[in-house]
């Protein structure tokens, strides 16, 4: 079997595996249930099912963005474009098919990034797409898998099949729609001439003006209700630092002016160390450097907006063929990292996961942030060097 496909195939086979122990070892199933977020879980797939019951309550009349008897005193998060899949015929009685199609696209999608070279590159990436993130994801049936799968392949349609990259942007502004960080995938349309450039610009405004037009209070309501809690579990994102020092009474300031005054330092760090990027960029293949360029956007875009759940870095792994190519296996290494941190955080806590760390506990979570800095910075470095780049092309060239 070509190397491309095993990664898929040992996913699939480990998905099995899992299928499995659920059917005949439901508590040694919650044990690893519990790894990512300490919480032990009987039956998968449960963020499938809150979408397709928020959007069965919608259907059914009732403003799922307030607590309702329908959702079980729960509230609807996500993006009302979602909600209409109920105009589709499906249900909460459909969530096994479809948390298991998220499952089957996920390990799919990652048969079209760049085939792995024997070796190291292939157990780095291997590592990856098993790591406790990943599992998080697809246990969860969380939305991130299938848009996983959506953005690589709309990557693979710019890289592979160029005639067919309007199609590719046009999966962007689907999963914009539906989750809305994919926006910032549409980073890639720089690459174009600058007619094309415009177009999609137009083209983008106008639909954001009909999403807002059409659906802006579901999309106000659904800002303003998502979730934000402790950080020190299973949660990356520019808040999580200043707000975890203030609860460890080590910080003394608003944590989020200070989140944001770390992020405008992030961005004057990223100019500076954009010139080693756009070296860099030129020496690498175009489906490496497309793949690592959009899995950066994407986690950074993250990473400024909002606290995130863990398995939200799903999308790191389209950052590792390219980090790996460039020969910057420290970033790599962190990625590997950050993408198993569940585990030692898990060991430390006991599966208990406090409040408030304690002793090691607190070191770990410091490392884990700093990582996730140091990473965050590297990719605003990438991204300017990217734009930078293409802006001087665009501005240059005649098209």
């Amino acid at each position: 079997m070509a190397y491309r496909y095993r990664i898929s195939a040992i996913g699939l086979a480990v998905l099995a595996a899992f299928a499995a122990l659920h059917v005949l070892a439901l508590p040694l199933y919650e044990v690893f249930t519990r790894i990512p977020d300490g919480v032990a879980k009987a039956h998968p797939f449960v963020d499938t099912l809150a979408v397709l019951q928020g959007a069965a309550c919608w259907r059914a009349g009732v403003d799922v963005y307030h607590p309702s008897a329908c959702l079980d005193g729960g509230v609807f998060n996500y993006s009302p474009v979602l909600l209409r899949v109920a105009l589709l015929g499906v249900g909460p009685h459909d969530t096994l098919a479809m948390g298991l199609g998220q499952c089957l696209a996920f390990f799919a999608a990652l048969a079209l990034l760049p085939a792995p070279a024997r070796g190291g590159e292939f157990g780095l990436r291997l590592a990856a797409s098993l790591s406790p993130a990943c599992y998080y994801a697809l246990e969860q049936g969380n939305l991130d898998t299938g848009l996983f799968a959506l953005i690589a392949l709309a990557v693979w349609l710019l890289w592979r099949v160029p005639r067919l990259r309007l199609l590719g942007y046009g999966i962007f502004a689907v999963g914009a729609a539906a989750k809305f960080y994919p926006a910032a995938c549409f980073a890639l349309a720089l690459r174009e001439k600058r007619r094309v450039v415009l177009a999609l610009a137009a083209v983008g405004l106008a639909a954001a003006g009909g999403m807002a037009w059409r659906y802006g209070h579901g999309v106000a309501a659904a800002v303003a209700i998502i979730p934000s809690g402790t950080p020190f579990r299973a949660s990356f994102g520019r808040i999580d630092l200043p707000r975890g020092l203030a609860m460890l009474h080590w910080l003394h300031l608003p944590p989020g002016a200070l989140s944001w005054g770390m992020a405008a330092a992030m961005l004057g760090l990223g100019w500076m160390l954009r010139l080693g990027w756009a070296k860099a960029l030129a020496g690498l293949d175009e489906g490496r450097r497309l793949y690592l360029l959009t899995g950066a956007a994407v986690t950074l875009f993250c990473f400024l907006a909002a606290q995130n759940i863990e398995y939200r870095a799903v999308y790191l792994l389209l950052t590792l063929p390219g980090l790996w190519q460039l020969g910057r296996r420290w970033l790599a290494g962190a990625v590997l990292l950050l993408l198993w941190e569940a585990v030692p955080r898990a060991l430390i806590s006991g599966l208990a996961q406090p409040h408030l760390p304690h002793g090691l506990a607190v070191w770990f979570w410091l490392l884990r942030e700093g990582l996730w800095w140091w990473l965050e910075v590297e990719f605003m470095a990438l991204s300017f060097a990217f734009a930078a780049r293409q802006a001087l092309r665009l501005k240059r060239k005649k098209n």
